[in-house]
């Protein structure tokens, strides 16, 4: 799904943001002097992946019909559903 909706940029920059946190963690604790830096990174970096994340919904196109279609990644080949209708 993440592939699918061109995504996995924003996943490697909450990934990045994380990983500078902790490494703020750990710099911080020998008190090194530059670690707050480290944490302003972290936080851009994880607002800038959680905005990225919101991406799909803000640029969706709107059929005629009212419904919103998000634009997907057209060289993903999309599995199609096995289930079968209930008939009641």
């Amino acid at each position: 799904m993440i592939k699918l909706l061109k995504l996995q940029k924003a996943v490697l920059v909450l990934a990045a943001g994380v990983l500078s946190y902790i490494l703020y963690l750990v710099l911080d604790a020998t008190h090194v002097d530059g670690a707050r830096y480290l944490q302003m990174l972290a936080g851009v970096l994880v607002m800038v992946g959680a905005l990225w994340f919101l991406y799909p919904i803000l640029f969706a196109k709107v059929d005629g019909e009212g419904q919103a279609e998000i634009i997907t990644d057209p060289t993903v080949e999309v599995p199609e559903d096995d289930e079968k209708p209930v008939v009641q």
